[in-house]
């Protein structure tokens, strides 16, 4: 089982005594070093060029993420559960230990795919929308380079015991690589609703906190489901009376009732 999540805006920058630095030939996915490098340099010169701010989308309330935008190869690193911060991240114990059947992607505009099991990040500031230097849209960039990524997971997943991608991911990242139903693998999609008398509406911000319960529920189970049927009697049993669960084709409908 796989389970795609986004990344955050806000991190949590590694204590500097206690990390290394950044390191890409460490990461999972080698396929990607390359892209990797090339994404690095241009968020390192985005940040040095003039307007950095406003193309990396740094608040002017925290100036100080541009200079460590443009120091980045130096920036001490930690586990991504720990870096990534937010309400979808407090939902998940940065210590999380996953099964060997069960893998845990972040989508990220640096560098493409973060393994939350495996790879060490620092506290970077770029996003999907994010303008760097000589490339463009980082999303757009990055959509190309991830389609193999894409369709080589998929063929794990086949021959896989769990064929299935939790996704969790906002619009943007989806669009970075996109993961459809098809062939032997299900692509749910986390879509959690708010109910007040039998009527229905999207929830926006805080659908991060669900997608996190969701994702916790799954990586802490004591088995991994093989089906979409399993995961609904999962993440069920999680959370109790608190949240409905159900299936609406693919996707995955969290439903908070308030009265």
């Amino acid at each position: 089982m796989l389970i795609l999540l986004p990344p955050s805006e806000t991190k949590t920058r590694p204590v500097r005594a206690e990390a290394a630095p950044l390191d890409l030939d460490a990461f999972g996915m080698p396929e990607l070093t390359d892209s990797r490098r090339t994404m690095l340099r241009a968020a390192v010169r985005t940040a040095a060029a003039h307007g950095g701010a406003d193309k990396l989308g740094v608040p002017a309330s925290s100036p100080e993420l541009v200079e460590r935008m443009a120091q980045l190869e130096d920036e001490p690193t930690d586990a991504p559960l720990s870096v990534y911060s937010g309400v979808l991240y407090d939902q998940l114990d940065p210590a999380l230990a996953l099964g060997d059947d069960r893998r845990v992607l972040v989508q990220s505009a640096l560098f493409g795919l973060v393994d939350a099991a495996t790879d060490r990040i620092p506290a970077y500031r770029l996003s999907a929308a994010s303008t760097v230097s000589r490339l463009g849209k980082a999303g757009s960039w990055w959509a190309p380079r991830l389609k193999p990524v894409a369709a080589r997971l998929r063929t794990e997943l086949a021959g896989s015991g769990s064929p299935l991608v939790i996704d969790s991911r906002s619009g943007s990242y989806r669009s970075m690589m996109t993961m459809r139903s098809g062939g032997d693998v299900r692509v749910l999609e986390v879509s959690p609703v708010q109910e007040r008398g039998g009527v229905r509406k999207v929830i926006s911000h805080d659908a991060k906190r669900y997608r996190g319960l969701v994702t916790r529920a799954l990586a802490e189970a004591e088995h991994t489901p093989t089906t979409a049927d399993e995961v609904v009697d999962v993440v069920r049993a999680a959370f109790g009376a608190a949240l409905q669960v159900e299936l609406d084709g693919d996707r995955l409908v969290v439903v908070d009732r308030v009265s």
